[in-house]
């Protein structure tokens, strides 16, 4: 496990889950064998204010204080893979896509998937060509943070605590790079300084022997600011790509590239020629106005516990809304340009692997942490509600050696983990949520699980009531404040959330909520979830972030601390 600079002290706490004890503690004894060390961030602090307004009106360069290097020493004594695994001694590589809608991934063959006649994601198909793409995944919660803990932890928000921007890993939860550690994997983590959540802070460096944080480059929506041309694209992930090509082929590697290229406020650049001005608005998105804040969170000033209280109004929601039907095509057309740009990204990874020559001996797994909404319902982003557009995802696995094919069995994020392990004969932790997908691959079931839940929200969900989402096909429980659009609404008491109900089979686009004509598939619904809640939740302690990191999260939105309330 790397250690945390003294920079950005957290304190993690969360829930342990019993069945989790006997690999930790086997997980502390392995971390005194091998030695650690850190090579310290550059800055004071785990991230910091950008997209400020200068004098004139112009946005003033960011400054980043929490780009840096993390570093580990591999665990001593490696574990030997099982025999006969399907892929043993393979190399790994998760791709994580933030804001990345499945409609807009060309291999799932459908209409949003291009632009201008061209395909948006040439790079990611060639990529995962020949895999398995999921028809039925879905995320474990509608924001980065609890999206990637379930990835790399194989356990639901209920089980580890992470839920909001205010809960950690706790150290006790072994982690995917963890584990592969333990069987001889070198491991590497990348992404960009944003508030994203994957970044020690919140431990999702626990057990990477190399996590590197760098600024945003110019060519992505986080760096449109920086000054200079925005370039070829690609800068996001040549760190990856280097590291990728310094690893040697005595050892299988593992590497976690997470994207921010699509993600919210989507432009590089401003369009004076944009009638709209919607591209305008997204390029001043949080330095606009001195006393208002864009909320990417909640995308529109919904007024709940945890997001920062507007001095006025989202000039962004605002702006948008007031340009009607030809601002809202433009914000669609600028989200599709930033999945295209995305794209490039993943071509460089393509590239580093495709030199490294070992192919034929990875398993590679392109997902997104979350969708994003783009006008569906009413809500232009992501971190309010549950509908398909934002929690129903994409995601292609494509293993050496196996031939692929389209999979419509239900699936998770937190089933990539047992899935990883189990191809390359390691053992997954006791007590994780996540099921392995590989019978479902060899053709020995059709499926894995029969519900999948999401949980948790950019926003405080601690009066009682969850928020999130029960999905088991082909129904879709919803309990979020923002209401289900059409169809009869259940009576809700004061602070509670509405309660929708969608059948994915005969309303794929979710506009009837038909909650008030099935109560008992609501009743088996909540009683699925009640049940894993009593068995695995936990309300978890909130972390002690770095001040800087805390005013970065204000800054986009986002504001969970209760003195502050």
């Amino acid at each position: 496990m790397a250690k945390r600079p003294s920079r950005a002290p957290t304190v993690i706490v969360g829930l342990v889950g019993l069945a989790s004890i006997g690999w930790g503690a086997w997980l502390w004894t392995q971390e005194q064998v091998g030695s650690q060390s850190v090579v310290a961030a550059s800055g004071a602090s785990a991230g910091a204010p950008s997209g400020r307004t200068a004098p004139g009106g112009a946005l003033a360069p960011p400054v980043h204080g929490g780009s840096g290097t993390w570093t580990a020493v591999a665990p001593a004594n490696a574990k030997s893979a099982a025999a006969g695994a399907l892929c043993a001694g393979c190399d790994i590589v998760v791709i994580t896509m933030c804001s990345m809608r499945r409609d807009h991934v060309s291999a799932y063959g459908l209409a949003q998937g291009v632009l201008g006649g061209k395909p948006l994601t040439p790079r990611l198909d060639a990529l995962t060509a020949g895999g398995f793409r999921m028809d039925q995944a879905w995320a474990a919660s509608n924001f980065t943070l609890a999206g990637l803990t379930a990835l790399l932890t194989g356990r639901f928000g209920s089980s580890t605590g992470v839920t909001g921007w205010d809960k950690g890993l706790v150290k006790d939860v072994p982690t995917l790079p963890e584990v592969l550690g333990y069987y001889g994997y070198r491991s590497g983590a990348f992404t960009i300084d944003a508030p994203s959540g994957f970044r020690p802070d919140y431990g999702l460096d626990r057990g990477f022997q190399h996590m590197q944080i760098i600024p945003p480059p110019r060519d992505t929506p986080d760096g449109r600011s920086s000054g200079g041309e925005p370039g070829p694209g690609g800068e996001s992930a040549l760190p990856a790509a280097a590291w990728i090509a310094a690893q040697d082929q005595t050892s299988p590697m593992f590497v976690m590239f997470h994207t921010r290229t699509a993600h919210y406020p989507f432009v590089l650049e401003d369009d004076p020629d944009d009638a709209t001005g919607v591209t305008h608005l997204l390029w001043g998105s949080g330095g606009l106005h001195p006393t208002s804040q864009a909320m990417p969170g909640t995308a529109g000033g919904t007024a709940q516990r945890g997001v920062v209280a507007l001095a006025g109004v989202d000039p962004v929601q605002v702006g948008v809304l007031a340009a009607g039907a030809p601002g809202i095509a433009v914000w669609k057309q600028r989200y599709a340009e930033s999945v295209a740009r995305m794209d490039i990204d993943l071509g460089v990874i393509a590239d580093a692997l495709e030199a490294r020559g070992r192919l034929d001996k990875s398993i590679i797994v392109v997902l997104a942490d979350h969708g994003e909404s783009i006008d569906d319902h009413g809500e232009l982003l992501h971190g309010d509600a549950y509908f398909d557009g934002v929690v129903h995802i994409p995601m292609l696995i494509r293993v050496g050696g196996m031939a692929g094919r389209p999979v419509s069995a239900l699936t998770s994020q937190v089933d990539v983990l047992p899935t990883l392990l189990d191809l390359v004969g390691a053992v997954s932790p006791a007590g994780i949520d996540g099921n392995s997908m590989v019978p479902l691959f060899t053709g020995k079931t059709d499926a894995v699980r029969s519900t999948t839940l999401v949980e948790g929200g950019v926003s405080w969900h601690d009066d009682g009531h969850p928020r999130g989402a029960v999905v088991a096909l082909p129904w879709a429980m919803l309990k979020q404040d923002r209401g289900c659009g059409g169809g009869v609404d259940v009576p809700r008491g004061p602070g509670e959330p509405a309660t929708c109900l969608f059948n994915l089979e005969t309303d794929p686009g979710q506009e009837r909520n038909v909650a008030a004509s099935h109560p008992e598939v609501l009743a088996d619904l909540q009683a699925r979830w009640d049940k894993f809640r009593a068995a695995h939740s936990d309300e978890g302690t909130q972390l002690s972030l770095d001040p800087a990191f805390v005013k970065e999260l204000q800054r986009t939105g986002y504001n969970f601390r209760p003195e502050e309330q």
